[in-house]
């Protein structure tokens, strides 16, 4: 296998003319010499699946092959898998549109998020409204990056709560950092928060996500998983991994309920608006790797769970594709913030 990993048909061994059965057919040959349980490495591994994940998908394969005609065009925004994605620091881009009350526009399609960078991430913030209004979020609730905190659930509950702490960090350290203006909530309630018997808002109960991380008009929900392995295959339902098969959470229903009452809530503060969506399932080694497990990808509908690294891209991705993701919206953070079962912060 080649070593040039910026050349995704050398990397699986095969030309650009070789058609999908043959590619179907080199990855597999590669990824069974690469994996690291037949003497292979993460590394190598990790570049066998980025040239799966574009030479397997019609479309992603044209627009690469489109970037190796133009060489002199060659960047980032064909092939999102060789290179860091840039976000757009200093790029032009399409301006963000705001309503005469000064709600944002958004997709009219109710599809999940899963766009290329939009280029707006690193332009100036704007705040909807603009912070001369101390309503709908207190201004130091609007600056600060992290909301809630994970409550203890007992004696067996610990272990669940430290690895979303742990993955609460990580994501402050590798998406927050990276994206000036996301934010993140943990421990949201996917159901309407409640009221007391004299009408005062409670924190929700009932089911919750981890963590919900927002940038412009997208929510990308993300929950984590510890596996103790090396490596695990993902068949599109299950995780297969040391000689356990897991089902894996709903993250793609959970977010649609709880966009679904976001955008009722914001509604009822006359605020129409049509959220993005996006998912992630973050894998973690009990050694704290970032390259580890590396994760086979056996087919399958949905976005497949990753490894540290691969994952925290994945989710900058999908949270920097928004046009309007230099907008931060104040009312869809305090909706946020009413979701929180545990806000003390």
């Amino acid at each position: 296998m080649s070593s040039d990993s910026g050349d995704l048909y050398s990397v699986l061994g095969i030309g650009p003319d070789a058609d999908a059965q043959a590619v179907r057919a080199a990855y597999r040959k590669q990824a069974r010499r690469a994996h690291p349980d037949a003497g292979g490495t993460a590394e190598a591994f990790h570049q066998v699946q980025s040239a799966w994940e574009v030479l397997g998908d019609e479309a992603a394969r044209a627009s690469y092959d489109r970037r190796l005609r133009q060489p002199q065009r060659a960047d980032t925004e064909d092939d999102p898998e060789s290179a860091r994605p840039t976000y757009g620091r200093g790029a032009s881009a399409a301006a963000f549109r705001t309503t005469a009350s000064g709600s944002t526009s958004a997709r009219s399609s109710s599809t999940d998020s899963a766009r290329s960078p939009s280029g707006t991430a690193h332009l100036a913030p704007v705040y909807v409204p603009d912070l001369s209004q101390p309503e709908p979020l207190s201004l130091p609730l609007t600056s600060q990056r992290s909301h809630g905190h994970f409550a203890s659930r007992g004696l067996f509950g610990g272990g669940r709560t430290r690895r979303a702490e742990r993955m609460a960090s990580l994501l402050e350290k590798h998406v927050l950092a990276e994206l000036p203006t996301a934010r993140l909530f943990n421990a949201v309630a996917i159901e309407p928060a409640g009221k007391d018997r004299r009408g005062a808002s409670r924190p929700p109960r009932g089911p919750a996500v981890d963590h919900v991380l927002v940038c412009g008009d997208t929510l990308v929900v993300v929950t984590s998983l510890e596996v103790p392995a090396a490596a695990a295959s993902w068949d599109g339902g299950r995780l297969h991994a040391a000689g356990r098969s897991l089902s894996l959470p709903d993250l793609a229903g959970e977010s649609r309920l709880l966009r679904a009452t976001l955008e009722a809530g914001m509604r009822e503060t006359g605020r129409e608006t049509s959220l993005n969506l996006g998912q992630q399932l973050v894998l973690l080694s009990p050694d704290g790797g970032m390259q580890s497990p590396v994760v086979e990808s056996r087919g399958g509908a949905g976005r497949a769970p990753l490894a540290p690294a691969r994952a925290f891209r994945s989710i900058r991705e999908q949270l920097a594709s928004s046009e309007q993701a230099n907008v931060i919206d104040r009312h869809l953070l305090a909706a946020l913030r009413r979701q929180l079962q545990n806000p003390m912060n």
